[in-house]
């Protein structure tokens, strides 16, 4: 939550300095969006309706998006900035995350190949992000001659030991994770304390540096993500974000990671499509995605067909860090 928030209040006071939107100047609302999806729309249509926002941008789950999308259709721009699980058609929409192809291929293939990761174990939370991924890497990873042998659910909010349990029996070479949030966490302090990070390897699309944090440098061994941006990039984009970052809020400020980047992206991206557009009308916005090249910390951005095309990567915790292994582009 708090790295959104810096990294908005940079997005915005950077394209400020530069005229905003259209000419006019980016004044941030904010609102919750935990709990759940009927929770968050109403607090959404608090924003539109009393406080007059002219967009949404947000970084929440795809549970959530669904909801906004369907109460919102034609009626304001809608931004859903972080990684999801593609497939949107008729939503009114502008998704510019990775999608499980983009993100998942290159580093699914990498650890079949290089650390022998054939029998697969996938864990999520119980909502659309999760299972859509998980289908696509079920389907990836038998076509690749690998195996999948468990795939478990858990609710939002609710204990992840009976998980660990099901796992230490099915003895896996790999668990693949979309977990989040509350259940993330103690799942991977269990499953290390359990004794099996030591034999068993952990891939996760949502284990960002803030989560990494919360899990503790002595649960983290053979935990790898894949993502399209970590803070440890070494890329220029990178570094200019960065510094502007500490510039502005200091050094101890919240560490950004791929969701908080997002947020970063989200506005970066809405600023460009309006430029494109050269309106906030909607047929306009939706006119001008297709071929949209953006800006933002981890290099340009090209829309192609429909999905925001760039490079995604692979990474190893290293206590509470991340070191990037590898890099693949589209």
């Amino acid at each position: 939550g708090p790295s959104c928030q810096y990294s908005a209040v940079l997005a915005a006071a950077e394209m400020n300095e530069k005229g905003g939107i259209l000419g006019r100047q980016i004044e941030l609302l904010a609102a919750d969006a935990g709990g759940s999806p009927e929770a968050v729309v109403e607090r959404a249509r608090d924003l539109v309706e009393r406080q007059g926002a002219n967009a949404l941008i947000g970084v929440h789950l795809s549970s959530v998006r669904v909801a906004l999308a369907k109460a919102f259709s034609g009626r304001v721009p809608y931004v859903f900035a972080p990684l999801f699980e593609g497939g949107n058609d008729g939503e009114a929409v502008f998704t510019i995350g990775e999608v499980p192809e983009r993100q998942f291929a290159g580093p699914v293939s990498h650890l079949m190949q290089h650390h022998a990761a054939k029998r697969w174990f996938l864990v999520g939370n119980d909502y659309v992000w999760p299972r859509s991924s998980h289908g696509w890497v079920r389907q990836f990873v038998l076509e690749n001659g690998g195996e999948i042998v468990g795939e478990e659910y858990v609710g939002i909010g609710q204990e992840t030991d009976h998980i660990v349990d099901l796992v230490e029996a099915a003895a896996p070479d790999i668990v693949f994770q979309s977990l989040v949030g509350s259940e993330c966490v103690p799942f991977n302090r269990m499953f290390a304390e359990r004794g099996l990070a030591q034999r068993i390897l952990r891939l996760s699309g949502a284990v960002e540096e803030n989560t990494l944090m919360a899990i503790g440098e002595e649960n983290t061994e053979n935990l790898f993500c894949a993502a399209g941006y970590f803070s440890a990039l070494k890329t220029p984009e990178n570094q200019r974000f960065l510094k502007r970052y500490r510039d502005a809020f200091g050094v101890t400020a919240p560490v950004q990671g791929v969701l908080s980047e997002a947020c970063y992206e989200g506005l970066r991206f809405f600023g460009a499509l309006a430029s494109r557009a050269q309106s906030l009308d909607l047929t306009a916005l939706a006119n001008a995605f297709e071929g949209l090249t953006f800006e933002s910390a981890r290099g340009l951005t090209t829309v192609r067909n429909g999905v925001a095309a760039g490079p995604t990567y692979l990474a190893r915790a290293d206590g509470t860090e991340f070191e990037i292994l590898r890099a693949f582009n589209d």
